[in-house]
This record gives C-alpha cells, sequence and structure tokens, in this order.
C-alpha cells in the first residue's frame, strides 16, 4: 500500500508520530508573528501553523525553510525580509487577475540559497478553526508555499550558486524570467495538489483564461504606445509582464491538474476552448505542456540550468508571436519590434 495515500484515520497513533518525526522542518524554525493583539493569540496560531509545516515536511524537503512570517501587513512584511543580497523590492500580487496573500520569498543565507516564507494573518486565522469556510484554502495555500522550498533545493542542487546570483545577458535574462515563474507555479501546483481546495481548479482555469484572454491586445497595446515613444527600456518589460503572467498562470493550472491526474480537455474545458481558439497561441501552448511534462520526468535528476532551453524556447516563441523579438548581438542586445497590421 501507498504509505502516502493512506488515510490519516488509518494509521494508528504510533505510526503518526513516527511519520511526523521523519519530518523535515527543522525543530527551532524561527516564526515571526506581526500584528496580533496578545501574545497568547500569535502563540496559538504560530503552533498551529508550525503543526501544518511540519506535516508537509513529512513528504516535502523543507530543509531550506529558513523562517516563516504571518503578519497582518502582508504588503510591508514582504518588503520587510532581509533577502541576504541586492534584489528588487517585494510587492504582494495585485493584479486585475490575482491578489497575493502568500510568498516564498527566495533568501541568501550565510551563502546558502534558502526560503522565508509570508503570508497573510487574515488567512491563516481560518486554521484555528476547521469549520471555517476558508480553513481548507489556509491549507492548500501553505502547503504550496511549502512546495515552492522543496522547489527551490531541488534547483539549488541541480545548478547550484544560480538563483539569487546568476548573471546573464539581457535576453536570457528576459526568457528565464518568464520560463522561471512558470515552472516554479507548476512544480509548486503540482506538488501540492493532494491538498485541493473546494473550487481551487476552477479558481486556477479562471485566472488563466481572464489572463491570456485578452492578452495579445494588451501587449499590441503597449506596442502601439511605443511606436510613439520609442522607449525599448519601457516596451520590453510590459510585454515580457504580459505573456509572462500568462506562462505564469499557465504553470498553477496545468501543474495542478497533473498532481491530480486530471486533463484539461476533459476537467478544464474553459481554458481548453480559449487555447484551441487563439491560433496563435495554440501550438506554443502544446509545446509548453510538453516541455513541463519533460521538465517533470527528469525532475531530480538535473544535472544543469540547461534544462530550461527548451522551456527558454517556447517563452522567446511566445514574444515572438506577441510582436518583439529579442537578440544577443556582438554588440550586444538588440530588440525588433516588426510593424503589423494591429501594432502600426
Amino acid at each position: 500500500m501507498d504509505e502516502q495515500n493512506t488515510p490519516a484515520d488509518a494509521l494508528s497513533d504510533a505510526e503518526i508520530e513516527q511519520l511526523i518525526a521523519s519530518s523535515t522542518l527543522q525543530a527551532n524554525l524561527s516564526m515571526h508573528l506581526l500584528g496580533f493583539q496578545t501574545k497568547e493569540d500569535a502563540k496559538k496560531l504560530a503552533d498551529i501553523v508550525g503543526s501544518f509545516l511540519r506535516l508537509f515536511g513529512t513528504f516535502l524537503n523543507l530543509e531550506r525553510l529558513d523562517a516563516v512570517t504571518v503578519a497582518y501587513d502582508y504588503g510591508t512584511a514582504l518588503k520587510e525580509v532581509d533577502r541576504g543580497t541586492v534584489c528588487q523590492e517585494l510587492t504582494a500580487t495585485n493584479d486585475t487577475f490575482a491578489i497575493g496573500v502568500s510568498m516564498a520569498v527566495r533568501v541568501l543565507r550565510q551563502g546558502q540559497l534558502k526560503c522565508h516564507i509570508v503570508v497573510d494573518a487574515g488567512l491563516m486565522n481560518s486554521l484555528r478553526e476547521p469549520s471555517d469556510p476558508n480553513y481548507k484554502l489556509a491549507i492548500g495555500l501553505l502547503a504550496h508555499e511549502a512546495a515552492h522550498v522543496h522547489d527551490l533545493l531541488m534547483q539549488d542542487r541541480a545548478f547550484p550558486n544560480v538563483l539569487l546570483q546568476y548573471r546573464c545577458g539581457y535576453r536570457e535574462g528576459k526568457l528565464l524570467e518568464i520560463a522561471h515563474s512558470c515552472w516554479d507555479e507548476y512544480a509548486a501546483s503540482r506538488l501540492s495538489a493532494k491538498f485541493e481546495y473546494e473550487n481551487q481548479l476552477k479558481w486556477f482555469e479562471d485566472t488563466f483564461c481572464s489572463c491570456a484572454e485578452e492578452v495579445r491586445e494588451r501587449s499590441n497595446k503597449h506596442i502601439q504606445q511605443y511606436r510613439w515613444h520609442g522607449d525599448l527600456n519601457k516596451l520590453v518589460p510590459q510585454v515580457v509582464a504580459e505573456y509572462g503572467a500568462v506562462f505564469k498562470y499557465a504553470g498553477y493550472l496545468l501543474g495542478h491538474l497533473d498532481g491530480l491526474g486530471l486533463s484539461i480537455e476533459k476537467d478544464a474545458p474553459k481554458a481548453n476552448e480559449l487555447v484551441n481558439r487563439k491560433k496563435y497561441f495554440t501550438p506554443i501552448f502544446e509545446e509548453l505542456v510538453a516541455c513541463l511534462k519533460s521538465m517533470w520526468v527528469t525532475y531530480g535528476n538535473w544535472s544543469g540550468l540547461q534544462v530550461f532551453e527548451p522551456l527558454k524556447d517556447v517563452a522567446d516563441k511566445l514574444l515572438r508571436a506577441g510582436g518583439i523579438e529579442i537578440e544577443e548581438r556582438a554588440e550586444g542586445p538588440y530588440v525588433n519590434v516588426p510593424f503589423g497590421r494591429e501594432t502600426m
């Protein structure tokens, strides 16, 4: 019998104790509770969050979990995380398609890559009572962030001293930005899919569809504006952000589907219809699906950053279909923005 699929109530107390004892979560995990009215409230929630993380640590490797912050002011807590290196300031996701309430922040501690999980206290309070309507949502999101910790370790083992430290050319940087974001959410969603909460699949599907439906129109508008201002330093980040978000939200959806053994054709028909209707996107999406599945087959046995090359190629095709071509030339990076009927 597969122990990972054994219901908890089928285990004896001794077996449960032995399982928890095998957790990869460190015993002295640092936890910061911010904005709570009393120390008692803070400690109680810290114990609950810690218990769930210890459970997750029985099937995920959480050795690289540096600390956890549970804060009522989630946005400020994100900005105040000491990342151990010079990085762009973190901001909570807050766009037309999603609002962020949790994040696994990559940090450097004495030269070692780790994760600092930051979560919104309002949501985590739902863990206090199983009857709370957001109880399963809170578990699912916490499991997702724990899965990011596991994936970070797997990536750091495959290509050490790269994440947060790797310096690359302009073109590679933009393509890696898209590819990495997609993979990170695919892996975390696939690893944590067993903690699915009500309507999670629908949320992933709806978010992907909302983002992808008019992404070309939004990007075309940026390009049209570029024809007037002529600033590539403004245009490229705009277009990369637009299409990068599509790949990121596709990563959430595809990871969740694969983690549960589901298919987009049968179980996410709205997304499937959109992909088939957007003819420019259909072959790119098919390549994306194949690429992510192929990377998963070798997951844990990667031998370097080159594992991301196929995914970078798909990202490049998406940007080219979207109207920008990024090249590396001897004299430096070159961006071509071809004239087209929709971007004049």
